[in-house]
């Protein structure tokens, strides 16, 4: 149940992307192809319940572990005031599409967040938000992005209680 849940990937792909993602590192950023999907249309029900959240449990995982990232906080926060949790579920609710075509978007080093809410003691479908590339988010229906909305970092780290947060704070840094 720990494991980070790859809702609109399947195996293989996720392997190709990974390769590209390791091509991509000594690069700052990647032409990217992607089309608006949804990223599985039970985690909506998040933003139906946004109102209601109660609990945010931020859990860190790291796709690339040969890169060796490191972080000034913990890879597992429980955000139990829930005002700050609900600030949270509601900017996730808040980005906006992720748009079709193509573009290019900053190197994807392999670090994702899996967002688990809670609303009224029920545990909502988890959210997966990437920290790097174009910052996808995943599980709140349509898949949305934060590349558009940089305040999304900001409003996880306030809740999170992680204080002046920098462009690395969430994509680690590496030695």
């Amino acid at each position: 149940m720990n494991a980070i849940r790859h809702v609109a990937y399947r195996p293989a792909l996720m392997l190709v992307l990974s390769a590209v993602a390791l091509a991509c590192s000594a690069l700052t950023g990647c032409g990217s192809t992607a089309s608006a999907g949804t990223g599985g249309g039970a985690g909506g029900s998040l933003c139906a319940s946004n109102g209601r959240v109660d609990r945010l449990v931020v859990q860190r995982a790291d796709l690339l572990p040969q890169n060796h990232p490191q972080f000034t906080f913990p890879a597992k926060i429980a955000v139990t005031d829930p005002g700050q949790a609900r600030s949270v579920a509601q900017a996730a609710c808040a980005l906006p599409p992720m748009p079709s075509g193509t573009f290019s978007c900053p190197a994807d080093m392999g670090i994702v967040y899996r967002l688990t809410f809670s609303a009224g003691g029920k545990e909502l479908p988890p959210v997966q938000a990437d920290a790097g590339g174009c910052g996808m988010v995943h599980g709140i229906g349509q898949t949305r992005w934060t590349i558009s909305f940089p305040g999304f970092w900001q409003i996880l780290a306030a809740a999170m209680g992680i204080r002046q947060p920098i462009n690395s704070t969430f994509s680690g840094t590496t030695s």
